[in-house]
Parts: structure tokens; sequence; C-alpha cells
């Protein structure tokens, strides 16, 4: 299902002038009466959509092709990581004695 869903977007999708919202590729793809897979629920299309090389904007996702395209992902992506990273760092703080002993805490250090 995953090469599928990439071949329509490389088919369909490629550059930011042709993003298409997650919702809107759902509803527009049937997948059991165009491809006979079974649809799979939203959970599981998120999860398939973000293993894909594809990026994301305010307009949805798309098939890169330029290199801008790839730069404006990243700061994109890095508009929602700062706010994960806050995040953490809030309950890591608010709860020292819980956090002292997880290893990974220096992944967040950084």
């Amino acid at each position: 299902m995953k090469e599928a869903i990439l071949r329509i977007y490389k088919e369909n999708y490629r550059g930011k002038e042709n993003a298409i919202t997650r919702k809107a590729f759902y509803s527009n793809h049937c997948f059991s009466h165009c491809w006979g897979l079974p649809s799979p629920s939203d959970r599981n299309f998120r999860r398939i959509y973000s293993q894909l090389p594809i990026v994301t904007c305010n307009k949805g996702g798309f098939y890169p092709t330029k290199p801008s395209e790839i730069e404006e992902f990243r700061e994109y992506m890095w508009k929602k990581a700062i706010p994960h990273f806050e995040r953490f760092n809030r309950v890591r703080n608010a709860h020292p004695e819980l956090a002292k002993d997880i290893k990974q805490l220096e992944l967040f250090a950084r």
C-alpha cells in the first residue's frame, strides 16, 4: 500500500503548487475500489503517510521537485518541533524526581 500511495504522489502531486491535504487524498483515492486494497483507518493512513518521502506545508502534502521545497519543509517541521521540545522540558522540570533516571534525556538537552 505504501508503494501505491507514493506512486500516486509522484504522478499527481509533484511540487508545492500541487499539494493536497491528507484528508482530501484519503477521500479522493478509494483504496478498495481503485486498488483492491482494504481502506486503512485514518490512524494507519497517517502512519503510512509519515513514512513516505513527501513533504508537507500549510497546503498539504506533495512530492518535492525543488531544493527550496525541501528547505521550506525543514523550516515547517522545525516550527513544530520547538513546541514539542518545550513541552517535554516543562514536564521534565516539573518532575525531576521521575526524570533523573531516564537514559535518553541527553537527546533533548542538545
